[in-house]
Formats: C-alpha cells, structure tokens, sequence
C-alpha cells in the first residue's frame, strides 16, 4: 500500500466502511418487516410499578465559628497597710540630784586644824525606754 496515492487509499478507506455498515442496514429492514407482520389488537394494560429514587441530603451539623474574644482580668493589689511594731528607743534623761552629804571627818591632826564639812553632788543619768507606735 505503500506505492498507493492519497486519493485512492482515501477511497479503499470508505468504500471499506460501506461495506463494514451494510449488515446493519440490513438487520434493520428485517426487524420492521417482522414488526409488521404482527397484527392484531394491543389492549393497554396499566401496570404499577414501584420506582424508589435514592435522594442525598446532606446537613451540616457542625459549624466552626473562629472568633476572639479577649478577656480582661483586673488583678488590684493592696495599698501597703501600716504594721504597728514596739521599738524601743533609748533616751538619754539626766536626771540632777543634789545630795548633800555633810560628813564629819575627825582627823587627827598635831596642828589642831578641822576641815570645814564638804558636800558631794552626784549626777546620774537614767536611761528610760519610749514605745513608739
């Protein structure tokens, strides 16, 4: 086929595909005349027949709703309250007390002299504790 021209491999082609198609051309006109051959009287007949449909229908049953929702906590904390504490503070209190203490002193002496009586005056300091709230 290799020495054939486009034209007549063309032709071969669809002179081929009659040929392949003409037992169904035939097959066709047989089935007519067999359906015209057969006479008689067709009564309708009403037949009931259930049919179901399968249908889908799809619900939703979960729905995601993102969101944000920012939530305020007010955390307060105390004002610093006084504690009340016991310090002892020394205080430093001098206290003047005149002791007058005449003390006679015999003193042998040769000269014979007495000595004029003396007085002592002695300051103490007292120390004192003061509570301070």
């Amino acid at each position: 086929m290799k020495n054939l021209s486009s034209t007549k491999r063309i032709r071969y082609l669809l002179l081929l595909a009659i040929l392949i198609t003409l037992p169904c051309y035939g097959l066709g006109l047989v089935l007519l005349r067999i359906n015209r051959a057969q006479t008689g009287d067709m009564t309708p007949t009403v037949t009931l027949t259930a049919t179901t449909t399968p249908t889908i229908t799809l619900t939703p049953y979960i729905t995601y709703t993102p969101s944000m929702t920012p939530t305020i906590t007010n955390t307060g904390t105390q004002p610093p309250t006084a504690t009340p504490t016991q310090t002892a503070t020394m205080t430093q209190t001098s206290t003047l007390t005149d002791t007058a203490t005449p003390t006679p002193s015999p003193t042998p002496s040769p000269t014979a002299s007495t000595a004029p009586p003396t007085s002592t005056i002695t300051n103490t300091v007292i120390p004192t504790t003061t509570n301070t709230p």
